[in-house]
């Protein structure tokens, strides 16, 4: 599996046995939309030639260190409603109607993620602790693997995030006038 690690899916990054789906496709399209709108079009938008303080931004981390670490990472920032929040108000608000992109960006996540998590509630691990007796350590032990259940639910949540996209560019195209 190949790719830009910015824009690869939590699956591809980790290797898994999963037979990639559409689903790792749409989980790609939400990583360059972010990186969009985080960092604008073309080096003429980067936000950093604009004021910008210059401190690192949360997508740092899906480029910098091992594929785990990067996997790690994406897990972490789309499992936690509160965390992808935090990146999606990174976006370079200077940029024209980025705020489009913005609800974009929340409405995909929303399906991808927790609309179709069942009982997982938006989970990407599925896992409880238990201690290793021989360590005297608690370990993550996975109970289920929430890829494998949404990509059995891949055409069905791939309907699902078509229609968030058309019904965005439904808007882009009012908002635009044609």
């Amino acid at each position: 599996r190949t790719g830009t690690l910015q824009f690869m899916s939590i699956s591809n990054l980790d290797k898994s046995e999963l037979k990639p789906t559409a689903l790792d496709d749409w989980e790609s399209m939400l990583y360059i939309l972010c990186w969009i709108g985080t960092f604008g079009w073309s080096s003429s938008t980067r936000a950093n030639k604009s004021g910008d303080s210059g401190e690192p931004k949360q997508l740092d981390r899906w480029h910098m260190g091992t594929l785990k670490e990067i996997a790690k990472a994406k897990r972490a920032d789309l499992h936690n409603k509160d965390h992808f929040q935090n990146i999606a108000l990174e976006f370079n608000f200077g940029l024209e109607n980025v705020d489009l992109l913005f609800n974009l960006v929340k409405e995909l996540r929303n399906v991808l993620i927790d609309k179709y998590s069942g009982n997982l509630g938006g989970a990407l691990k599925n896992e409880d602790m238990q201690l290793n007796t021989k360590t005297k350590k608690f370990e993550a032990v996975v109970l289920s693997d929430p890829f494998e259940e949404r990509a059995a639910k891949w055409e069905e949540l791939s309907e699902s995030l078509l229609t968030v996209l058309e019904d965005f560019a439904q808007k882009a195209r009012e908002r635009l006038g044609k």
